[in-house]
C-alpha cells in the first residue's frame, strides 16, 4: 500500500506520511502523521490507497458536489468515485463495503476514484500528528453496515461526533410548518405575514411554526431593485447583499420584527424561527453600517467565497466573523439573543458550508469546529436546540456540531418541475445514508398546490423529519395536508430517516425499468413508498416484501400489509413479495407492513400516510382486542385464521363497523381514543 504527500508540482513524496491502524472485527480506522515544510493546504494533500477495495463492485458515492450540498453518484468502477465523496457503499456480489472519510481536529479526508485525500485549507499547518483519515467496514447488511461504519467514525474522532439517537428532535418540529421563502421572497413583509396566517385560521388548517426566511432584513441594496424584477435578478441583488443591521427591513417590518412575530402567533401559529446565515447576510456586513460597528472585533475580512460570483468582482473581500472560538461564540450569541428578544423560538442557519472563506487563514478542522460550536451554544442557550441546519452537508459541518438535531438534506425546493422532484427524493433518501446516521434529515419546503405535491407530501410523510410548506398567499390546499398530521396539526413522524431499500441502492433509480422503493420504521413496523422516477417516464416494475425492510430480521414469520391508495389489505410472510407495476411517474405505493400476533394486527389510522403512528397500543387476550389512539378517525384491522368481529367499541360505546375478507374498518369520532373489538 503506498501513502504518500502530493506537492504543488504533483510530485509524490513517498512513505512521507506514517499510517496506523486500528483493526476492528471487519475493519479498521486509519491514523495518519505526516510532515509538510510547505504546509499542508489544498495543493500539498496527504493520499491514502485504499487498494484492499475489490476490483468489480457496484456502488454509491455520497458525493459532496458543491460546498453545501451531497448527491448520490452510481457506478461499477471503483476507480472513478467521484472527487469528494464523502461516504462509499459498494456490493461485490456477496460483500457489502462502506468506507467514510473523516474531518478530525485540523484535517478534512475526502475520497477520489481509490484513494483518501487529506488537506487543510492553511499553510501554517506543517504536521500532521494522529489525525482519524476514515473508517472501513465490510459487511452482509448494507443498512447495518452504514449505521455501524458511520457511527465508529463518529465516536472514533478525537472529539466524538454525537449519532442521530443521542440527538433531541425538538418538539416544536413535531407539528406542521411554513416557511416564507418560495411564497413571499423579497415581498416577505409584516403585512403578508398576517394574511398568510389569518388563511391557515380560516382553512382550519393547523400550522403550528413558521419560518421567517431570507430578505426580511435590512439591506440596503434591496432598495435598488426594481418592482418589476425577475427572479433571477432578485437572486442577483441577494448574493451581493450586505447588511447594515441584524433587523428588519424599515420598509417591510416598521414595527419591527417582534411585531410581526406577535401578530401571526396571536393567529394560532405557535413557534416563529428567523432564517439568517453564518455570514450574517450572504456577502456579511456592510463594512461602516450599524452592525459592523456595533459587532467591531468578531468581525474581519476573509477571502471571497468562490460561489458567490466573484467573477464579478475577483478581489472583494466579505466582512464576517471571523473563525475563532471567542468570536465565533460572541457573534451567534449576539444574533440568536436578538431573535430571541422578538419573540422567535428558533432559528434556521444557511451557508454552513462556507468554509472556503477562511482559507490559508484557519484549518478546516478547527475553522469549523468553533463556527458549529459557536451556533449550538448559542442555540442551546436561547432555544433549548431548537433549529435547521442549512447548507452544511460538507463533512466538516457534519462532524462538527455538537447537539443540534435536524438538517436540510437537498438542494433548493423548485416549483413546478418534475425533474427537480426526481433530484430531491435521489438526494434526501440516499443522503441518509451518511448524514441521516448523525441527524434528522429535513427534506425542504415545498407547495400544497404544485403539480408534484400529492408525490412531495408522502416523501415528507415517510421522511422522518420535519413537515413545512411555503405556499403563497391564497394558494394552501388542505385536502393535501389532512393525510400528515393529526386534527391538531401533530405529524405523525416516522422513526428514522428514510432511505432506499437494499435492493435500490447501488442502482441509478433514474434509469432501467425498476421501481425506486424507500423505507422507514415506525414502532414495531415497516414502511415503504414506492415510486416511479424514471428520467423517461415509462412503466416500471418490481417487488415489495417485509424483507425489504432493514427494521425486521426475520425473526418474525408473519405480517399484516396494507397499501393506502387501493386500500389493499392481507398477510404475508417475511419472504414473500407483492407485485408493483407503476406506469408513470404519478403513480406512487405506500405500504406497512405490521407484524401478526394471534392472527390480528392493528394497522391504525387508514385516512393518514404514517397510519401505523396512531396506534399507541394494541393487547389482544382471549377473544378481546384493546386499541389505544393517539386520536380517532378510519380505524383499519386486519384480522385472519378465520376469525370474524362480533363488536367493536369506541370509549364504550357500541359502533358500527365494516369486515371484509381479512379488513375490518370503522369510524369513530376524534375523541374516541379507547378501542375495544370483540372477535366471536
Amino acid at each position: 500500500m503506498a501513502n504518500y504527500i502530493t506537492t504543488k508540482n504533483k510530485e509524490q513524496v513517498d512513505n512521507a506520511a506514517l499510517i496506523r491502524y486500528s483493526e476492528f472485527e471487519n475493519g479498521h480506522a486509519c491514523y495518519v502523521d505526516a510532515l509538510c515544510e510547505e504546509g499542508f493546504n489544498f495543493e500539498n494533500s496527504i493520499v491514502i490507497d485504499v487498494d484492499f477495495l475489490p476490483e468489480n463492485a457496484e456502488y454509491v458515492a455520497i458525493e459532496n458536489h458543491s460546498a453545501f450540498w451531497c448527491r448520490p453518484s452510481f457506478g461499477k468502477d471503483l476507480n472513478n468515485v467521484p472527487n469528494l465523496t464523502q461516504e462509499l457503499l459498494a456490493f461485490d456480489g456477496t460483500t457489502w463495503h462502506c468506507i467514510v472519510p473523516v474531518v478530525d481536529t485540523v484535517f478534512k479526508s475526502v475520497m477520489c476514484g481509490k484513494k483518501i485525500i487529506m488537506s487543510t485549507n492553511t499553510n501554517d499547518i506543517t504536521k500532521c500528528e494522529n489525525q482519524l483519515a476514515y473508517v472501513y467496514e465490510k459487511g452482509t447488511d448494507p443498512h447495518k453496515l452504514v449505521e455501524s461504519c458511520v457511527t465508529k467514525a463518529a465516536k472514533m474522532r478525537s472529539v466524538p461526533t454525537k449519532i442521530r439517537s443521542e440527538r433531541t428532535f425538538p418538539e416544536m418540529f413535531e407539528y406542521l410548518g411554513w416557511c416564507s421563502w418560495d411564497s413571499m421572497h423579497i415581498h416577505v413583509c409584516h403585512e403578508g405575514l398576517v394574511e398568510k396566517a389569518q388563511e391557515f385560521s380560516d382553512k382550519n388548517v393547523p400550522i403550528k411554526f413558521a419560518i421567517l426566511d431570507d430578505m426580511w432584513a435590512n439591506i440596503p441594496s434591496f432598495l435598488n431593485l426594481k418592482p418589476d424584477h425577475t427572479f433571477d435578478e432578485m437572486v442577483h441583488y441577494m448574493h451581493r447583499g450586505k447588511m447594515e443591521c441584524f433587523e428588519g427591513a424599515p420598509d417591510r417590518f416598521p414595527q419591527g420584527v417582534k411585531a410581526a412575530i406577535d401578530d401571526i402567533k396571536a393567529l394560532g401559529i405557535d413557534n416563529v424561527g428567523i432564517w439568517f446565515p453564518t455570514t450574517g447576510y450572504w456577502k456579511g456586513f456592510l463594512p461602516g453600517g450599524k452592525d459592523a460597528q456595533f459587532l467591531g472585533s468578531v468581525l474581519g475580512e476573509t477571502d471571497e467565497f468562490v460561489w458567490m460570483h466573484a467573477v464579478d468582482s475577483p478581489d472583494e473581500t466579505m466582512l464576517i466573523v471571523k473563525s475563532d472560538k471567542e468570536s465565533t461564540e460572541k457573534f451567534f450569541d449576539e444574533l440568536c439573543g436578538r431573535v430571541k428578544s422578538w419573540g422567535g423560538d428558533f432559528v434556521k442557519i444557511d451557508n454552513q458550508g462556507f468554509h472556503k472563506c477562511y482559507r490559508y487563514r484557519r484549518a478546516i478542522g478547527q475553522s469549523s469546529a468553533n463556527v458549529q460550536a459557536g451556533i449550538d451554544k448559542a442555540v442551546t442557550k436561547h432555544f433549548n436546540g431548537a433549529m435547521i441546519n442549512c447548507m452544511g452537508m460538507a463533512n466538516e459541518c457534519m462532524f462538527n456540531r455538537p447537539d443540534t438535531a435536524v438538517s436540510r438534506c437537498s438542494d433548493d425546493f423548485s416549483p413546478e418541475s418534475r425533474e427537480w422532484f426526481a433530484k430531491n427524493i435521489l438526494q434526501c433518501s440516499y443522503n441518509s445514508l451518511l448524514q441521516g446516521q448523525m441527524y434528522y434529515n429535513d427534506w425542504d419546503m415545498w407547495w400544497t398546490d404544485d403539480e408534484q405535491a400529492f408525490k412531495n407530501s408522502i416523501c415528507r410523510a415517510i421522511s422522518g423529519g420535519p413537515i413545512y410548506v411555503s405556499d403563497k398567499i391564497g394558494r394552501t390546499n388542505p385536502e393535501i395536508l389532512k393525510p400528515l398530521s393529526l386534527g391538531n396539526g401533530r405529524i405523525l413522524r416516522a422513526d428514522l430517516c428514510a432511505a432506499p431499500t437494499a435492493d435500490c441502492l447501488t442502482v441509478d433509480p433514474t434509469c432501467g425499468n425498476k421501481i425506486f422503493k424507500i423505507q422507514n420504521k415506525a414502532g414495531a413496523n415497516g414502511v415503504m413508498a414506492v415510486f416511479n422516477v424514471d428520467r423517461e417516464n415509462r412503466s416500471v416494475s418490481g417487488s415489495v416484501s417485509p424483507s425489504d425492510l432493514p427494521c425486521f430480521d426475520g425473526s418474525i414469520t408473519t405480517f399484516a400489509y396494507y397499501e393506502f391508495f387501493t386500500k389493499k389489505t392481507g398477510f404475508i410472510k417475511y419472504n414473500e413479495k407483492i407485485d408493483v407495476t407503476l406506469e408513470n411517474n404519478d403513480q406512487v405505493c405506500l405500504y406497512s407492513f405490521v407484524p401478526c400476533e394471534n392472527s390480528v394486527a392493528a394497522l391504525g389510522r387508514a385516512d393518514l400516510f404514517m397510519g401505523v403512528c396512531a396506534t399507541t397500543k394494541c393487547e389482544i387476550k382471549n377473544n378481546t382486542v384493546s386499541l389505544t389512539l393517539a386520536e380517532g378517525g378510519t380505524i383499519c384491522v386486519a384480522i385472519g385464521g378465520n376469525k370474524k368481529a362480533a363488536c367493536v367499541k369506541a370509549n364504550g360505546k357500541v359502533i358500527d363497523f365494516k369486515q371484509e375478507d381479512v379488513k375490518l374498518t370503522f369510524e369513530c369520532a376524534p375523541c374516541d381514543t379507547e378501542i375495544e373489538i370483540i372477535l366471536q
